[in-house]
């Protein structure tokens, strides 16, 4: 081989070596300012997301509704924002399994300033109480962490009643969404006219001894109604001693049990009635009770609902203390239910004093398989 043939191959590889350094050089700069310019992208994308309904019933369907938006110049593609989400949910036809979370995620392509709205159909197999609360964007080495808070409060199926469980309301026929039906044999006080009430109804003796304000008033009659529209609902979330469950079986106790109450609060509010509701039970803040007082209207059943949502599977106070802390009260002539696995020497005393003062109490006894 002579010296000029030698340094003609030399000259070539190092040329070689030369263009595949530049080369490479130039490449891993472009794949820098790529990942910089998907990075600087990434980081200015606007993301939200919600529940398109606050609150439903179980079995129920809801949708999670995505938005992101991209305001900036530049295009970026393969957006992948990954989340989790909790048994109880089927999100996109995939739900996760028992005690477990299923990761999600959702690829968006977005051009300059586009915004995007996906909604992903959501069902809700379970009672819970359900809070998303962060997102995560890949962006090139790392994750941007999106706050993202979306909640969703799934009530009890309120079907629970069945046809020979009728009876439990105790009244029938005269169970009226027109809860003014007034008894004009019972007189139960008087109180100041208001407007519209008719003329039969004033006491004009009362009238004659009522002043106020230097000015006299008029007083009319207060009637008691033909049928009680007050409904006070307890559960017991507490087995007797002696009787021991496997946790699925005794939370299935716990949803027949919730699925009984709620329909007897959605029944007894949306009959024009009022109604009070307690329960023994834990919830997912750490407490050991839940109470309502005795109201009606549609709000405080929503309350009321919300709050069985929040409930876990685990028993709480005793249950004979919710119960007497009412009779102390001096509840009267009301329509108590009691949604119980048992009924011992205590739930039972206090049973009879709520019957001594007058009230209607129906005991609905929780058995395995209820459902």
């Amino acid at each position: 081989m002579t010296a000029e043939l030698f340094f003609n191959i030399a000259t070539t590889l190092i040329n070689v070596i030369f263009i595949l350094a530049v080369t490479a050089l130039v490449g891993f700069g472009i794949f820098m300012l790529g990942r910089a310019l998907r990075r600087f992208t990434v980081d200015r994308l606007v993301y939200g997301r919600r529940f398109s309904e606050e609150c439903v019933y179980e079995g129920d369907t809801a949708e999670l509704v995505e938005t992101l938006w991209n305001p900036t110049v530049l295009p970026v593609f393969l957006v992948d924002v990954e989340s989790y989400f909790y048994e109880g949910l089927q999100i996109g036809g995939y739900e996760a399994a028992r005690g477990e979370m299923r990761y999600f995620v959702s690829r968006y392509h977005l051009m300059p300033f586009e915004k995007v709205t996906r909604r992903i159909e959501v069902k809700c197999i379970r009672r819970g109480y359900y809070k998303l609360t962060t997102a995560s964007i890949f962006r090139g080495g790392d994750d941007r962490c999106i706050e993202s808070e979306a909640v969703l409060y799934v009530y009890p199926r309120v079907d629970a009643l069945r046809e020979n469980m009728e009876s439990v309301y105790g009244l029938g026929d005269a169970l009226s969404r027109n809860r003014l039906i007034y008894d004009p044999f019972s007189v139960s006080g008087i109180r100041e006219y208001r407007q519209g009430d008719p003329f039969h109804t004033i006491n004009f003796k009362a009238s004659a001894r009522l002043v106020s304000g230097g000015h006299p008033r008029f007083a009319v009659n207060r009637y008691d109604y033909c049928a009680s529209n007050r409904y006070y609902i307890y559960q017991n979330f507490h087995l007797p001693k002696g009787r021991e469950l496997l946790f699925d079986a005794y939370e299935q106790l716990v949803e027949d049990g919730l699925r009984i109450s709620a329909s007897l609060v959605v029944k007894a509010i949306d009959s024009g009635g009022v109604c009070a509701f307690a329960a023994n039970c834990g919830t997912v803040d750490g407490r050991r009770q839940i109470g309502f007082p005795l109201l009606g209207g549609e709000l405080h059943k929503q309350d009321i609902l919300k709050e069985m949502s929040l409930t876990r599977a685990m028993d709480g106070v005793s249950f004979a203390s919710i119960l007497a802390a009412d009779v102390k009260r001096g509840v009267t002539g009301s329509e108590i239910f009691i949604v119980t696995p048992y009924v011992d020497g205590l739930v039972s005393e206090q049973i009879a004093l709520f019957e001594y003062l007058g009230n209607t109490v129906k005991v609905i006894t929780l058995k395995e398989g209820l459902s």
